[in-house]
């Protein structure tokens, strides 16, 4: 894997200039030495490399803040704006998917066809069908008809195109790319040039994750009506993951230059020699709870991954963390109490997400057997609902080292608390499943989306779930608890070079306004 690494940098050159797209000035002169098109198989390292760093990195650092993973030390400063829900036009994660990441997966799509090297073609439509849901799942509207097509310039002042058009869109891309990896007829192997670092040349594997991703985008729309169909997620979770080892993610890698680490581990998290001015000091006591009580019941019971996800406070050895928006200052969950730095495991280096080498998963085989379990509950199928559900906590619990003895063990905690019970009634099925996905999805800004779908219910996440404390009052209403935030602003150059398409980009209007999926 190494030796891709020493390739991302051309490919980032060759997108900002969008070499494909100049072919009129370069068909002179040519040097049959330095080929003017780079094949599609040198293309892939790069769409794996900038859906993860440039897109759902940076899609993710502050949305960790707001589904409560995390929390800062500090009472003042930039740091806190995420967990207090300060947002403004500079915000780019959509400036890094337009510009940095999208133009790759274009790209290897072209380049695939021009060959007749479907595989590529599928991958580059997987990649993008998985940008343009990472990111209309925060702003909404997004550019999709009138982008980047490889050969054409990218237009300035594009048309957007509403969210409902966006998911037909995704889902057309996702038939797609199971229909090119279906086609026997590829020319390069997808690990030609050791670029596919994900699955390392495995179709199947490509191919399940199309399907995974199908599940969790129709799964979406539970909330619009006849266009949310159990059977047809259900189906696509069946052909999506069916394995531990299917996982969609990127590895990071161990004595590697700093930028080749987790992001929440070293650079991306602005973490400094002071944990204490870190952007994320601390886990938040709301998921520390969720590790420590059972759902619907709230029964006591430690998750044995809590170890592997955190560590205790060195000062008593305790799990603890902080509430959302207090800092330190606040103590242990706002009480007042442990305000000491030792009182705390820290964040970062902490467990299995943010240690140097922790992989970034972009959707995992739990992730889609909790959809499953979802979609199953919706159809009235409770007992199928909890045979998928047990295998997605298993199956998360296994990724995370827990031993077969623990697995068995907090399964029969489940069972003596009656989560079978649980399952005929939607809400307490629903409660069990996205607290499940909460833990499974860690860090992931799809827990953003879930919590939206549930309207930040008590009733699903537990009491602990409230707004953060020193809220930004100048959009939420301080007295009002049932307003929460719901979508991010457009970006300050998307908003001074396309305002017509973009409309009211006012926070108090982008932060509030449910996204289309969201509203029935």
């Amino acid at each position: 894997m190494k030796i891709t690494y020493s390739k991302i940098k051309l490919f980032l050159v060759a997108t900002l200039l969008f070499s494909t797209s100049c072919e009129s000035y370069l068909d002179i002169n040519e040097d049959p030495n330095l080929p003017t098109i780079v094949p599609a198989h040198t293309r892939l390292v790069g769409a794996i490399t900038t859906t993860n760093g440039a897109s759902m990195w940076r899609g993710s650092r502050e949305v960790a803040g707001i589904t409560q993973y995390a929390s800062t030390a500090l009472t003042t400063g930039s740091n806190r704006n995420a967990e207090t829900w300060r947002f403004t036009a500079s915000y780019f994660f959509w400036q890094n998917a337009y510009v940095f990441t999208m133009p790759n997966c274009v790209d290897l799509i072209v380049l695939g066809e021009k060959e007749g090297n479907p595989h590529f073609v599928g991958a580059g439509k997987t990649l993008l069908a998985l940008n343009y849901g990472m990111l209309t799942d925060q702003y909404g509207a997004i550019v999709v008809d009138d982008y980047y097509d490889g050969t054409s310039q990218i237009k300035l002042t594009p048309k957007f195109n509403t969210q409902e058009e966006v998911y037909q869109k995704i889902d057309q891309l996702l038939d797609e790319a199971i229909e090119a990896f279906n086609n026997p007829n590829n020319k390069v192997s997808l690990n030609f040039s050791g670029g596919d670092i994900m699955y390392q040349g495995n179709v199947d594997k490509w191919r399940r994750l199309a399907w995974s991703l199908k599940a969790r985008y129709a799964n979406h729309l539970s909330k619009k009506g006849s266009l949310y169909n159990s059977a047809k997620i259900i189906e696509a979770a069946q052909n999506g993951f069916n394995a531990d080892g299917m996982d969609a993610e990127f590895a990071y890698m161990a004595g590697a230059q700093q930028t080749d680490e987790n992001p929440w581990y070293s650079w991306g998290g602005f973490t400094s020699v002071d944990p204490v001015n870190d952007r994320y000091f601390a886990w938040t006591q709301f998921f520390v709870d969720l590790l420590q009580n059972l759902p619907v019941t709230e029964t006591d019971y430690q998750d044995p991954r809590i170890s592997r996800i955190m560590n205790p406070a060195p000062s008593d050895g305790q799990y603890r963390g902080l509430r959302s928006g207090l800092g330190l200052a606040g103590g242990q969950g706002g009480s007042g109490k442990f305000t000491s730095v030792s009182d705390y495991g820290l964040f970062k280096n902490s467990g299995y997400y943010t240690k140097a080498t922790s992989p970034f998963p972009f959707i995992t085989y739990s992730e889609v057997k909790l959809i499953e379990a979802e979609a199953k509950l919706r159809s009235g199928d409770a007992a199928g609902a909890l045979v998928a559900f047990e295998e997605g906590v298993k199956a998360n619990m296994r990724k995370l080292g827990v031993t077969s003895a623990e697995i068995n063990a907090y399964w029969a905690a489940l069972l003596a608390d009656g989560v079978a019970a649980h399952f005929s009634n939607q809400t307490r099925g629903l409660s069990h499943i996205m607290r499940q996905k909460y833990i499974t999805q860690c860090l992931n800004p799809e827990t953003w989306v879930d919590m939206r779908r549930m309207d930040f219910s008590q009733e699903i996440y537990g009491p602990s779930l409230k707004r953060p404390e020193n809220i930004n009052t100048v959009v939420f209403n301080a007295n009002d608890p049932s307003q929460w935030i719901q979508g991010m602003v457009y970006e300050t150059n998307e908003q001074n070079r396309n305002g017509e398409q973009i409309g009211d980009n006012s926070e108090r209007y982008r932060l509030l306004t449910p996204l289309w999926w969201n509203r029935p």
